[in-house]
């Protein structure tokens, strides 16, 4: 009778433990699902970040791969006009010492009078004194400095895409009836375009005066050796440089 109230008394005892285990073990696993639901959904989020990350850089990707072949196209574009300039240059540069020769050879009448004709960095120069054309203080040119001039203007015709450059040059020497040395200058540069445009037909558009005074000295003004250098008109003839640009641009 005693061991059989002692079981009764027992058993509901193991039950409520046995219970009460269950009930924490219970509770401990659905915390542990919980969290690993909440992992799970960072983990989801990391990966929906990095998905995104890598469309983006896939993208940039085939950005970076158009950028690099316009680079490409354009560093053959450049390396192309580079050539073509060069070969441009080198013609030019061949055809301006032609004319170069062909003009010393034209002018070579008037060497003894002091002209002359220089080759240096493309540019064909064509120095003359200033007495070769004008008279003391005059800008009016005279008929021998007319008939050089002809030869210069020859030159221009036979070789259309050069341009000419004319400037005038005085030494300190004040002009009695002018403003200064440079309106000097200036006025005898404008003598010589208005006889190559308007006696020999030469486009205007290809001629350019200019007046430099007393300032582009090529000896000393102290002796009348100097001075008489430094009075002159210097002709400058050189290539259209808007046509090699063009001749740079061609494929």
């Amino acid at each position: 009778m005693k061991s059989a109230i002692n079981y009764v008394l027992i058993v509901p005892v193991l039950a409520s433990l046995f219970a009460c285990g269950t009930s924490k073990k219970l509770e401990q696993t659905t915390n542990e699902l919980n969290q690993l639901k909440e992992t799970n959904a960072k983990q989801a989020q990391k990966i929906t970040a990095y998905e995104a990350d890598i469309k983006q850089l896939k993208e940039e990707n085939i950005q970076y791969g158009k950028e690099a072949e316009d680079c490409r196209k354009a560093k053959e574009a450049m390396a192309q006009r580079a050539e073509n300039l060069e070969k441009a240059l080198a013609e030019e540069g061949t055809s301006m010492k032609e004319l170069r020769d062909k003009t010393a050879e034209a002018l070579m009448r008037f060497a003894g009078q002091g002209a002359n004709v220089t080759y240096k960095n493309g540019l064909v120069r064509i120095n003359f004194p200033d007495d070769f054309f004008f008279k003391s203080g005059s800008s009016t040119i005279a008929p021998r400095g007319r008939e050089a001039l002809n030869t210069v203007a020859q030159a221009l015709r036979e070789n259309p895409h050069v341009t000419c450059f004319i400037i005038g040059h005085t030494d300190t020497t004040s002009v009695p009836g002018k403003a200064d040395n440079w309106s000097l200058s200036t006025e005898r540069a404008n003598a010589v375009v208005r006889v190559l445009h308007y006696t020999y037909n030469i486009n205007p558009a290809r001629l350019t005066a200019a007046g430099k005074g007393k300032y582009t000295p090529v000896a000393s003004n102290a002796t009348p050796e100097g001075r008489e250098k430094n009075r002159r008109v210097e002709i400058i003839l050189n290539p259209d440089l808007d046509r090699l640009w063009d001749l740079s641009n061609k494929k």
